[in-house]
């Protein structure tokens, strides 16, 4: 498409610079340290107008440095708007874009709020702040419904242009092997410097607790459980079927005489199947005939961006779960790429069975995922209904009757209490009881009581990370208890419902809040079994010497000081942008709506659906226990890139 810039009537001009000085005087409004009676005290004018004018100059009056980027955003804006109003567009286009510039005003407005405090109060003290409000999310509005606006016009145009193109690509398409081999190379030389450097690998914290399962030594877990503790020796919180594929891989090491050496052989497997998977899915992009040159770039930013070879590397949960949830989504492409014909494919029947299954079986989200988009299935391909059938319903009953029915009881695994599930009703209480205590009745606190404890949770509480109120939750809690509770949980909500609603947006809003800024994400640490029982207090009293100096994990010598430059350089990655933006939870969540808004305003309903998956996984984060953690989204962050590669992609429909 060849941007055009010629304003249809000469009035757009102006409007082009009204609105980049109205968005861009938004966008540098602060919302901080505004002391607002320091500036009334010098005014002689006593007018409303006065005060406004006085308290706006002050809150854009930052540091200098600052000047030239927002200059520099003032042009892009006029340019912006320039170009907008140089095209016609339609309604569908102009209210679509319309609503989700003000969903992205709204949410980068609390993102900066609950940054900073806990609640908006401090942001809505008085009318004049208020109107800075309105200014600020205003001025993102504008700018978001610009850049919407075009994008989707770019990429529309983009297509019409090379639609001869996408007709020629099917007579000259390399084969899918081709395209598969060449594309796993490139990453694999890309990713074998991180492997070998960070060898061997990077260890999750909580994978510890894992290992101490592995050898049914009792960990804290064990008093969550919603069975008997003591006969029960490995907990679901953790998943067991990952707890057991690496166990066999630290089990090899211990006869090797090192453990690393079992780390290591299952971090290069790990990754592997990671470079296999995205070579797969640009494999089967190419196939349903998206641009090249836009694949090119999708291979560049996998192959190169840390995050996707330091995770790839990861020891824990939710980098196995993140690679089953990858090949899940290859399906997905396939299956409304075809439009349910796939399903006549025994093959892909057989691969999709054992897909699901440990997709459900690497994380108890992955149930959930898969239910719903099994439903959904079932309503859109009816007339397939007796393969969807055989191929998403059958691995539910593996899962569900052999898995968790039969072989559970005989591993001896316990499933965590309700406490997993509760993280945002626990939260509300919390904060209730931290601030409005005095209201509570005696019922009311013992309802509370039967399920929390009472005199502990107001206390713990803190906005963005639920464990510490999760933790007092009382195993002993009956289902009369639990009714009793949500009773008191709905009418205390009743009484101050702002509470609640900011109690929840406190320990969610890095998850769509677009702050593009991050110093998080990145998992370096080789968290050994020592650092495990310096940190974890309990561990001390409960697991021997030995033990801990037999399973303690650590980096070669040789390989210490290219390791620390590594880290260093990957730190530093947390400043330079767009980079960091797929560190950044928010960011992530914000490109998985542009590239579906690009569906939206195409019309393209089965790709659309693709997306629901990605929204499901964004749902589970909304009810985790912590906010702005990149582990919980990743399977998303995974994803982005081919998604909105995609996004500029057209069916092949001869398939």
């Amino acid at each position: 498409m060849n941007i055009l810039i010629k304003p249809r009537k000469n009035r757009y001009i102006i409007y082009s610079i009204i609105i980049a000085l109205f968005s861009t005087i938004g966008m540098q409004i602060s919302l901080l340290n505004i002391n607002i009676e320091q500036i009334f005290k010098r005014l002689e004018d006593r007018s409303m107008l006065i005060y406004f004018i006085a308290i706006l100059k002050k809150s854009i009056s930052g540091k200098g440095e600052t000047d030239l980027l927002y200059s520099i955003i003032g042009c892009g804006i006029f340019l912006l708007f320039l170009i907008i109003f140089s095209y016609k567009f339609s309604k569908r286009e102009i209210v679509s874009a319309t609503c989700l510039a003000i969903l992205f005003g709204i949410c980068r407005w609390i993102g900066v709020v609950f940054s900073h405090k806990e609640s908006w109060d401090y942001f809505l003290r008085n009318k004049y702040i208020v109107l800075l409000d309105i200014w600020y999310i205003a001025g993102y509005i504008l700018f978001a419904l610009g850049i919407f606006l075009l994008m989707g016009k770019m990429i529309i145009g983009y297509q019409k242009k090379n639609k001869n193109f996408f007709k020629a690509k099917y007579e000259k398409m390399y084969d899918f092997k081709h395209i598969f081999f060449l594309c796993a190379l490139i990453i694999l030389v890309c990713w074998l410097p991180y492997y070998v450097s960070l060898w061997p690998g990077a260890i999750h914290g909580d994978f510890s607790m894992q290992v101490l399962q592995l050898f049914h030594y009792p960990t804290i877990l064990q008093g969550q459980l919603t069975s008997d503790g003591i006969n029960i020796l490995y907990s679901n919180d953790h998943p067991f079927i990952h707890t057991q594929i690496l166990g066999f891989f630290i089990k090899i090491g211990i006869r090797l005489k090192h453990v690393s050496w079992g780390y290591g052989i299952y971090t290069f497997l790990q990754m592997s199947a990671y470079i296999i998977g995205i070579a797969l899915l640009l494999a089967t992009l190419n196939k349903f005939a998206v641009d090249q040159l836009i694949l090119k770039v999708v291979l560049f930013i996998y192959a190169l961006i840390p995050v996707f070879p330091l995770y790839s590397i990861l020891v824990g949960g939710d980098a196995f779960f993140s690679l089953m949830f990858l090949y899940f989504m290859i399906e997905v492409i396939w299956i409304f790429g075809t439009k349910g014909k796939i399903f006549y494919n025994k093959k892909f029947n057989g691969i999709m069975i054992i897909t699901a299954f440990l997709l459900m079986a690497a994380k108890n989200q992955g149930l959930y995922v898969f239910c719903m988009f099994f439903i959904i299935c079932l309503i859109y391909f009816r007339k397939y209904f007796r393969k969807v059938l055989i191929s998403m319903f059958v691995p539910i009953l593996c899962f569900q009757f052999i898995y968790v029915g039969m072989i559970f009881p005989i591993c001896k695994v316990g499933v965590v209490g309700e406490q997993e599930k509760l993280s945002v009703c626990f939260q509300q209480t919390a904060r209730y009881i931290k601030y409005y205590k005095d209201e509570v009745t005696k019922e009311e606190k013992n309802a509370i009581n039967k399920v929390l404890d009472y005199e502990k949770i107001g206390n713990n509480y803190n906005p963005e990370l639920a464990d510490p109120v999760k933790k007092t939750y009382k195993t002993s809690a009956t289902s009369t208890d639990l009714n009793n509770y949500f009773f008191v949980w709905l009418k205390m909500g009743l009484k101050h419902p702002v509470e609640y609603i900011e109690a929840f947006i406190a320990n969610t809003y890095a998850y769509y809040a677009p702050l593009l800024t991050t110093n998080r994400g990145l998992y370096l640490k080789l968290n050994s079994m020592k650092f495990y029982k310096k940190t974890r207090p309990w561990v001390k009293d409960t697991i021997p010497q030995t033990f801990i100096n037999k399973n303690n994990c650590e980096s070669p010598r040789r390989l210490k000081k290219i390791r620390k430059t590594v880290i260093i350089f990957c730190k530093l990655t947390y400043h330079i942008p767009v980079i960091n933006w797929l560190y950044n939870p928010g960011v992530i969540t914000w490109l998985m709506f542009m590239a579906f808004f690009v569906f939206w305003t195409r019309k393209e309903y089965d790709s659309m659906i693709t997306f629901i998956p990605l929204f499901l996984i964004f749902g589970i984060c909304l009810l985790s226990p912590k906010n702005n953690n990149l582990r919980y989204i990743y399977p998303t962050c995974c994803m982005i890139p081919a998604m909105l590669a995609a996004a500029f992609g057209k069916k092949n429909t001869n398939l």
